[in-house]
Protein backbone atom coordinates (compact mmCIF):
# COMPACT_ATOMS: atom_id res chain seq x y z
CA UNK A 1 0.00 0.00 0.00
CA UNK A 2 1.56 3.26 -0.69
CA UNK A 3 0.44 6.57 0.41
CA UNK A 4 0.62 9.32 -2.11
CA UNK A 5 1.22 12.77 0.04
CA UNK A 6 0.86 15.46 -2.58
CA UNK A 7 -2.75 13.59 -3.11
CA UNK A 8 -3.80 13.54 0.40
CA UNK A 9 -2.17 17.34 1.12
CA UNK A 10 -5.15 17.80 -1.43
CA UNK A 11 -8.01 16.26 0.03
CA UNK A 12 -7.12 17.46 3.52
CA UNK A 13 -7.65 21.05 2.32
CA UNK A 14 -11.33 19.86 0.76
CA UNK A 15 -12.34 18.44 4.13
CA UNK A 16 -13.73 19.51 7.08
CA UNK A 17 -11.80 19.54 10.30
CA UNK A 18 -13.60 15.72 11.58
CA UNK A 19 -12.97 14.77 7.58
CA UNK A 20 -9.34 15.08 8.09
CA UNK A 21 -9.45 13.48 11.42
CA UNK A 22 -11.44 10.20 9.61
CA UNK A 23 -9.05 10.47 6.52
CA UNK A 24 -5.76 10.77 9.08
CA UNK A 25 -7.16 7.93 11.42
CA UNK A 26 -7.53 6.11 8.18
CA UNK A 27 -3.99 6.49 6.79
CA UNK A 28 -2.34 5.75 10.73
CA UNK A 29 -4.89 2.41 10.70
CA UNK A 30 -3.43 1.45 6.96
CA UNK A 31 -0.23 2.45 7.81
CA UNK A 32 -0.11 0.16 11.28
CA UNK A 33 -1.93 -2.64 9.11
CA UNK A 34 1.40 -1.89 6.54
CA UNK A 35 4.16 -2.38 9.48
CA UNK A 36 2.39 -5.76 10.98
CA UNK A 37 2.62 -6.97 7.55
CA UNK A 38 6.20 -5.79 7.37
CA UNK A 39 6.76 -6.98 10.86
CA UNK A 40 5.69 -10.58 10.55
CA UNK A 41 7.24 -11.10 7.05
CA UNK A 42 10.86 -9.83 8.38
CA UNK A 43 10.30 -12.46 11.06
CA UNK A 44 9.15 -15.28 8.42
CA UNK A 45 12.43 -14.64 6.63
CA UNK A 46 14.43 -14.39 9.92
CA UNK A 47 13.66 -17.99 10.72
CA UNK A 48 14.12 -18.91 6.97
CA UNK A 49 17.27 -17.07 7.03
CA UNK A 50 18.01 -19.28 11.05
CA UNK A 51 17.05 -22.54 9.27
CA UNK A 52 18.80 -22.25 6.21
CA UNK A 53 22.15 -21.44 8.20
CA UNK A 54 21.72 -23.94 10.22
CA UNK A 55 21.26 -26.88 7.14
CA UNK A 56 24.61 -24.80 5.22
CA UNK A 57 26.53 -25.45 8.44
CA UNK A 58 25.66 -29.22 8.44
CA UNK A 59 26.19 -29.69 5.27
CA UNK A 60 29.68 -28.32 5.50
CA UNK A 61 30.81 -30.16 8.03
CA UNK A 62 29.89 -33.36 5.89
CA UNK A 63 31.98 -31.79 3.16
CA UNK A 64 34.76 -31.35 5.18
CA UNK A 65 34.43 -35.12 6.51
CA UNK A 66 34.43 -36.58 3.03
CA UNK A 67 37.16 -34.40 1.92
CA UNK A 68 39.24 -35.30 4.55
CA UNK A 69 38.01 -39.51 3.88
CA UNK A 70 39.31 -38.49 0.51
CA UNK A 71 42.57 -37.06 1.52
CA UNK A 72 43.26 -39.76 4.10
CA UNK A 73 42.23 -42.42 1.17
CA UNK A 74 45.03 -40.80 -1.04
CA UNK A 75 47.69 -40.29 1.41
CA UNK A 76 47.19 -44.40 2.52
CA UNK A 77 47.81 -45.20 -1.30
CA UNK A 78 44.13 -46.51 -1.78
CA UNK A 79 43.83 -43.73 -4.77
CA UNK A 80 45.70 -45.38 -7.47
CA UNK A 81 44.47 -45.25 -11.23
CA UNK A 82 43.61 -48.66 -13.01
CA UNK A 83 45.56 -48.41 -16.37
CA UNK A 84 44.71 -50.72 -18.99
CA UNK A 85 43.43 -54.11 -18.32
CA UNK A 86 45.01 -54.22 -14.69
CA UNK A 87 43.52 -56.21 -12.41
CA UNK A 88 41.63 -53.69 -9.55
CA UNK A 89 43.86 -54.68 -5.87
CA UNK A 90 40.71 -56.67 -4.39
CA UNK A 91 41.11 -59.83 -6.85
Amino acid sequence: MRVDLRRDLARKKMLDPRGEIAHMAGMTQALEEQIAYLTRTVEELSDVVATQDAELRRLTGIVDLLAQRARDREADGGGGVILGDERPPHY
